[in-house]
């Protein structure tokens, strides 16, 4: 019994400090797509202005999506919408990669407007 729980409580100090590097790996892979695939629309450029996308940090702009949620924030562009293209046009992406991407919108657009 006392095996179970020094093995319980090792694995339990290796999870909690892994926890941040998993954190940080997902705002990262966040950052990472937003940089490659979402900035071409969401950052003011030309592109997004004739589009009419929400520039990233612009908290009025944003905020209905935000309002939405996450989850019908992902699937309205995992299936595309009449603005945006099925999966922001990143064939490759995985759902999980999409989320951090809006994770990582929705985070600077915040700290933007704190």
């Amino acid at each position: 019994m006392k095996k179970i729980i020094v093995v319980v409580a090792a694995l339990s100090c290796v999870i909690m400090s892994a926890t941040p590097l998993l954190i940080q790996e997902a705002e990262n892979s966040g950052k990472q797509l937003f940089d490659e695939t979402c900035s071409s629309c969401h950052t003011g450029g030309f592109k997004g202005w004739i589009t009419g996308a929400p520039e990233i940090g612009d908290w009025d702009d944003w905020e209905p999506y935000f309002e939405e949620g996450l989850s019908i924030m992902t699937k309205h562009i995992n299936g595309g919408t009449e603005k945006h293209e099925v999966r922001g046009d990143c064939e490759d992406c995985t759902e999980q990669q999409i989320k951090a991407a809006i994770e990582y919108i929705m985070s600077e657009t915040k700290k933007e407007n704190e």
